[in-house]
């Protein structure tokens, strides 16, 4: 048991126990009597459990820096959550299709991100200097 609560599990831990207690004190659990609001209303849990990692990565990291990977992953779910909402209450087939062109930008930004961040061209710069 006290593994679990080691240094290396004190980050992933504590970023979720901050979001379920920020989420049940703000979310009204008795509006869900679908499935359809179950699914958004895990979507919104997602969203500010995102939310709530960026936070604590920039505060407890030597680097104070926030990842653009974790900011487009939390804007990727949240666009998921408003084409849920909006093929519940109206399908409009308009703002479907402009919400998953919307989404399928910020792919592209995700995987440019991945691939040019500052972390991955640091350990391409060591190389060249190492070759050197």
């Amino acid at each position: 048991m006290m593994k679990f609560f080691s240094h290396k599990n004190f980050q992933p831990l504590l970023k979720f126990s901050v979001t379920l207690l920020f989420f049940i004190s703000v979310k009204d659990f008795s509006t869900i009597d679908s499935f359809s609001k179950l699914a958004v209303t895990i979507l919104e849990f997602i969203i500010i459990l995102e939310l709530i990692r960026m936070l604590i990565e920039f505060l407890l990291s030597d680097e104070n820096r926030i990842r653009m990977r974790l900011m487009i992953d939390s804007t990727i779910v949240f666009f998921i959550r408003d084409i849920m909402l909006i093929v519940n209450d109206t399908f409009n087939s308009e703002k479907v299709f402009t919400i998953l062109g919307i989404i399928g930008v910020l792919f592209v930004f995700r995987i440019i991100a991945i691939k040019y961040s500052p972390s991955v061209l640091e350990k391409d710069y060591k190389k060249e200097e190492i070759k050197e």
